[in-house]
Order: C-alpha cells, then structure tokens, then sequence
C-alpha cells in the first residue's frame, strides 16, 4: 500500500468513527432459570438498599458530628505525714508537722483543653545550683566532666567544669483514687438545629451532693478518679499500678441523637481506654507516663537554687464522639404528599433582572395552617 492508499484509508476510518452511530441491541432471554436468577438478584441489591441503607443505616437521615465543649475541676486534699521524712514545696528542708497537698499541688498545669494531670508520685532533687570545682594539679586523674560525678555532700576537684549537685529523695506518694473531677460538657450541632443545645448536667440540679456511680446518672458529671480507672476496658487497670509508675488514660464522652426523637433519648454515655500502653507491650515497656519541673529559689545569700521534680501521675484526656442525625430534605421535599408545599416555602426565586425577589405563592399567614394539614 503506498502513500496515497494510506492516506485514503485513514481518512475513511476517521469519517466512520466520526459519523456513525451505535444502538444497544437488547436480546431477550425466554429461560425461566435466568429469569428467575435476576429476579433474585434485583430484590437482594433493592433489599439491601432499601433494608440496610435506608432503613438500618438510617439513610434518610442527613448527620452531623457532635461539637461542644469540655471544662474540668479537680477537688481532693492529701494528708501526709512529713515529720523526718522528705517534705515537698518546703525547699528541701524536714520539718516537723504534717504536710497537706491540695489541687494547686498535684494539678500540672493548673488548666489544660479538654484534659487534666494528677501527679500521684514523685521523685525530688533538693537542693541544686551551679558552680565550679576546686581547681587542683591537672596532672592528677581526677577531673568533674559533669553532673555524673558529682555525689550528695561531697566536693569534686577539677579544671574548673561546671558541676550540678545532687540529692534524690523519695517524695511522697499522693492517694488519689477518692479525689473527685468536675466535668461539664455542653454540645451543640448547628448544621442540623441551630437551637439545640445539652449538657451533660442539669442546671438547677445540686451537684455538689451527687457523685456519678457510673449506673443511671448520667446527669451527674462528678466522677471518682478510681471510678474512671475501673472503666478502662483493658488490663492492667489497678488504680495503685497506674499511680506508681503513670498513666494516659482518655474518657469518652459519647452523644448519639436522633434529633426526630424526643430530646430524652439524646444522653451522653461515658467509657474510658488507656492510651500509654497495648496489649503487645512487652514487661520492660509497659507504659507509663512522668516529666520533669523545677522550682527555683534563692537563699539569705541571694544564690539560687531549685528543687527539681520528676513527677509520675495519670493524664486524663476528655474526648467528645458521636452524632446526631434528622429527617433528610429529601425526604420531605420529594417523598411526602404535600412536597410542593414544602418546596415553595424552602425555596425562594430571585430574579436578577429587575432585582426583585419572587414572593412564594403561599401566603406567610397561611404557611402554618397549610404545613400542618
């Protein structure tokens, strides 16, 4: 084929893909197994949808999750006995009374979003400032190349390294499970009611005489620390463990509504997991949660020390789930007998040439009535 019959031909390909036109041809099947088979078909997938997707899955609901907020106060007093043993918040100094802890004490931070820490145990550095060591004859083999060789009560002799004293103490340990935690909760979803608005406690309601037992009140937002830790759904979840070495533990507060029902059935409802550590964790990494903060302050002589804290306690993080679902526009606007009703009054026709806006045909004094019908 040479040149000019290809061209030729190409060309006439071109014109039959490009004029043509193509008809679906449909062939009837006379087999009563066939057609029982796509009989049976076509009413499990319209089962399906109508079954799970509408009806089950509540399709005919549009849905929005829940937005709110949360606040925590921490109330509970630790009595200790402080006489010899390693006083706290007293600049590393024994006295001799007793020592009482209270929520300025062991809340770190004082305020967190949606969250809140309580120390539970704690190691103490008394006693730190920076200095130089004794300088001596270089030739000798000992030298300060850091904190590491720095002992309690002793001196250090070397070229003139800056050296950190030290003294770790036991502090002493906070019994926390009786505390008690103050959350309020309030939630709202606007996309689907832009008046709905629920707490998780009842405003003229007497909450400082209620303490939530975790069985039919949810309307009581004061939880016992042990009472959270007993909700964690997996092991290990003693109180005493969690203490001890620390913990992350998140609360969940869950609302489900349906904003088609009566606002009783929109309740919040409280679980709580720990975070710090999994079922595949090993003993040596078990979890566990501590940091480290320092307070400062100056003796007679204007030099300054601090008491450095390695704190050990349980974070708990407030989480907000949920959703709340109501009747589609759908629905009312294409399924229901007065459709066109509904229509006129959701819709409203502008009409940009002569910057008028289209009235509906309904009148607004009977717009009530009407819908009502």
């Amino acid at each position: 084929m040479g040149p000019k019959e290809k061209c030729m031909w190409a060309w006439n390909v071109f014109i039959a893909a490009t004029f043509e036109y193509d008809t679906p041809k449909i062939v009837h099947i006379q087999n009563k197994k066939v057609g029982v088979l796509y009989r049976l078909l076509q009413l499990c997938i319209a089962g399906f949808m109508i079954g799970y997707s509408i009806i089950y899955s509540k399709g005919y609901q549009d849905t929005q999750t829940v937005i709110g907020a949360v606040t925590t106060k921490l109330k509970g007093v630790q009595y200790y006995n402080a006489t010899g043993g390693v006083p706290f918040l007293q600049n590393c100094v024994a006295t001799n009374g007793p020592l009482v802890l209270d929520p300025a004490d062991y809340v770190i931070p004082p305020e967190q979003p949606n969250s809140f820490f309580v120390m539970t145990n704690m190691w103490v550095t008394c006693n730190q400032t920076y200095g130089t060591c004794v300088e001596q004859d270089p030739s000798l083999a000992s030298k300060c190349s850091g904190p590491a060789d720095c002992t309690p009560q002793s001196t250090i002799k070397g070229d003139g390294v800056l050296c950190l004293g030290t003294g770790i103490n036991m502090g002493p340990k906070i019994n926390a499970e009786n505390f008690t935690v103050l959350i309020k909760n309030t939630i709202q979803f606007p996309n689907l009611d832009s008046n709905f608005f629920k707490k998780n406690y009842i405003s003229n309601g007497d909450l400082a005489n209620c303490t939530n037992s975790l069985i039919g009140n949810n309307y009581c937002p004061i939880f016992k620390l042990a009472d959270i830790v007993n909700m964690i759904s997996q092991e290990p979840k003693n109180f005493s463990n969690l203490a001890t070495k620390g913990a992350v533990v998140v609360l969940m507060i869950t609302w489900n509504c349906d904003l088609d029902m009566s606002l009783d059935h929109c309740n919040p409802r409280y679980s709580a997991r720990r975070l710090d550590t999994t079922p595949l964790d090993t003993a040596s990494n078990s979890g566990g949660f501590n940091f480290r903060f320092a307070k400062y302050w100056y003796d007679s002589n204007g030099v300054q020390y601090r008491t450095l804290i390695k704190a050990y306690g349980i974070s708990f993080v407030v989480e907000l789930v949920g959703q709340a679902a109501v009747l589609s526009d759908m629905v009312v606007l294409y399924v229901m007998q007065k459709r066109h009703l509904y229509y006129q009054v959701k819709y409203q026709v502008v009409n940009d040439e002569d910057d008028s806006v289209g009235e509906s045909k309904l009148n607004h004094s009977e717009e009530g009535p009407l819908l009502n019908k």
